[in-house]
């Protein structure tokens, strides 16, 4: 990727990331219920998923409309149906009693887990990639090059963005914590989660 192409692609990728998305929502409902250092497992996942999207989406451009929707489908649904379970767990848990929540309850795999699965079943991060990339790669440079620059740009990118969304997360947190409005805490979270299926699904 020359110079040029660089400089557009850095704030093209930069403003795509911090737009609320699946992603962005889930680090921010995170975020909010299990604390910035938790969520790092999550995001590990995430960067993954992007990795192997992009990844994908590079090499196996020409060959991913013709992969059989009904499979691809299958997955999306599993994947919003364990969102909404996850949903289900913070609404119904009371962290004012129990001293903790659901998502602080799932263990570093599991959080790994949720990040790797939302990045990979969003459809909008694949019609993303397979519609950018193919602007910004030359047939003339090395493709392998050209695949570590992109990925580097996006995951540094796409780290920033989920941190910033999870810090505002627990800041989010702390101030409800000091208003005595604990009880709303786990209730928010699980409302995102829930766009986050539905997102998902749709």
């Amino acid at each position: 990727m020359n110079p040029e192409l660089l400089i557009l692609f850095i704030p093209t990728i930069a403003l795509v990331s911090l737009t609320p998305g699946m992603c962005m929502m889930l680090a921010l409902s995170l975020g909010i219920t299990a604390g910035y250092r938790r969520t790092l497992w999550m995001m590990a996942g995430e960067l993954v998923g992007v990795a192997l999207v992009v990844t994908l989406s590079v090499w196996l451009l020409g060959h991913m409309m013709a992969l059989n929707p009904t499979w691809f489908r299958g997955l999306m649904v599993i994947g919003a149906v364990y969102l909404l379970w996850i949903a289900r767990q913070l609404w119904m848990s009371n962290p004012e009693m129990e001293g903790s929540d659901g998502a602080q309850n799932l263990s570093g795999s599991a959080l790994v887990t949720l990040g790797f699965m939302t990045a990979v079943m969003n459809p909008k991060g694949w019609a993303f990639m397979i519609a950018l990339l193919p602007g910004f790669l030359r047939q003339d440079a090395s493709l392998g090059v050209q695949v570590s620059t992109v990925l580097s740009v996006i995951l540094v990118t796409e780290f920033l963005s989920m941190s910033l969304y999870a810090l505002g997360g627990q800041w989010l947190r702390m101030r409800m914590v000091r208003g005595g409005r604990l009880g709303w805490v786990n209730k928010i979270a699980a409302g995102m989660m829930v766009i986050v299926s539905t997102l998902v699904l749709f």
